[in-house]
Formats: structure tokens, C-alpha cells, sequence
């Protein structure tokens, strides 16, 4: 674990029962009731997005967080860009291999007239990196020293927000990779800005095969 990471974990006031029930209340409820259709899977990225601005809110003004304990520090990333650049590439390659000669599948047609990829994309990386990896990566550590223990709770709490896609059998799997990419990456190079970006090329890569898409819905 990087030293930064792990100072951010000692930082961390918060009981665990008080982080147990933020994971619980931001991360499981609000996906469980989308997946259910008790809210409409139409607003998830609204939905979601409050709430992960909520526990943002509290962890500011309640429990002491700063900016730099969620990896927002530009010192150390350009000396992380490489490695970020090298997995985003390598994860890029697997999905394309994967989605055109295993798959057999194209590219959605005019991808450049939907917002997803106009603008979209970015934003739900964005907000899913400041949830899963800037908030989720310290607290899990601060709930357990056991480091594969926590790669996996982390890889596994964000395969979960994928359950309200169709096509489990693949999405799933597919979307527990990336989790634990994302979360080796953040572990060793913990860095916001590039992990949010290698995250926003992986998304686009992704939802441009038809993964993570809700039918019917504009992208």
C-alpha cells in the first residue's frame, strides 16, 4: 500500500459502525432499490449522484476529510502517468479483443450524437472514482488491514452498482475486472485525477460495444 493511501486510512475519524452504515446507505441501498424498481432506472446517474454528494457533504463539514485524503494531489501525478497509461491501454486492448472476436460485436451506430459519450462518460467516472476509490479505498482500509480483503470489497461493492444493467452474465464479470483494476492501480498510485481518467477511456470503450446500456434509454 502506498504510503499516501495509508496516511489518508490514519486520518480517518470516522467510527467503523459510522462507516459501515455510510457503505451501506449510499453504496447498497440506493443500487438495490434501482435494481428493484422502486426508483426509476431512468435517473440512476441523478440518483447516485446525490448520493454520493451527500456522503461527500458529511465527510467535509462532519468528519474532517480533506480534498488531498480523497487522492485530489497533483505532486505525484506525473510520475504515476505512465503506469496509469499502460494499464488503461492494456484494459482498452482486452475489451476491444474481447467484444469484436469473441463477442462479435460493433460499435453503436452515430456514437458521436449521444451525450454519453459527449460528455456523459467523464462525469460518471468522475463521480464514480470520488465514491469508490477516493472515499471507498481509505474507509474499507480503515475497516480491515488485510489488503486483498479490501481489493476485493472494493472491486465488489462497485461490480454491484452494475447489477441494474442487462446482461449480468457478461456486464458482471466484466465490471469486477475493472473494479479490481481500478482498485490495484489506486492501492499502489493513488491518484483522483488519473484514475478518474483512465477510468472515463475504459467507460467510453465499454458502453461504445453496447455493455452498461439500458434499453430504451438515451446513453
Amino acid at each position: 500500500m502506498h504510503p499516501e493511501l495509508q496516511k489518508t486510512i490514519d486520518g480517518i475519524k470516522t467510527s467503523n459502525r459510522e462507516i459501515f452504515f455510510q457503505i451501506l446507505l449510499v453504496f447498497i441501498v440506493p443500487v438495490g432499490l434501482i435494481a428493484t424498481g422502486v426508483l426509476p432506472i431512468e435517473h440512476r446517474v441523478s440518483i447516485l449522484s446525490l448520493a454520493f454528494i451527500g456522503l461527500a457533504a458529511v465527510l467535509f463539514f462532519f468528519d474532517g476529510w480533506t480534498l488531498r485524503m480523497f487522492g485530489l494531489h497533483l505532486k505525484e501525478t506525473k510520475r504515476y502517468a505512465r503506469a496509469y497509461f499502460a494499464f488503461t491501454i492494456i484494459m482498452i486492448l482486452i475489451v476491444v479483443l474481447f467484444s469484436e472476436q469473441v463477442l462479435h460485436l460493433e460499435e453503436i451506430q452515430r456514437w458521436w450524437t449521444h451525450r454519453h459519450f459527449i460528455y456523459l462518460f467523464f462525469i460518471v467516472s468522475l463521480v464514480q472514482e470520488v465514491a469508490y476509490r477516493g472515499y471507498l479505498m481509505p474507509a474499507l482500509g480503515k475497516l480491515s488491514k488485510n489488503i486483498p480483503m479490501v481489493l476485493f470489497a472494493n472491486a465488489l461493492i462497485f461490480t454491484f452498482l452494475h447489477i441494474i444493467f442487462p446482461n449480468p452474465m457478461i456486464g458482471l464479470p466484466l465490471a469486477f475486472t475493472g473494479g479490481m483494476g481500478f482498485a490495484i492501480m489506486y492501492l499502489y498510485y493513488p491518484s483522483l485525477p488519473l484514475v478518474v481518467l483512465s477510468h472515463a477511456a475504459l467507460n467510453f470503450c465499454v458502453v461504445l460495444y453496447g455493455f452498461f446500456v439500458i434499453p430504451g434509454a438515451t446513453y
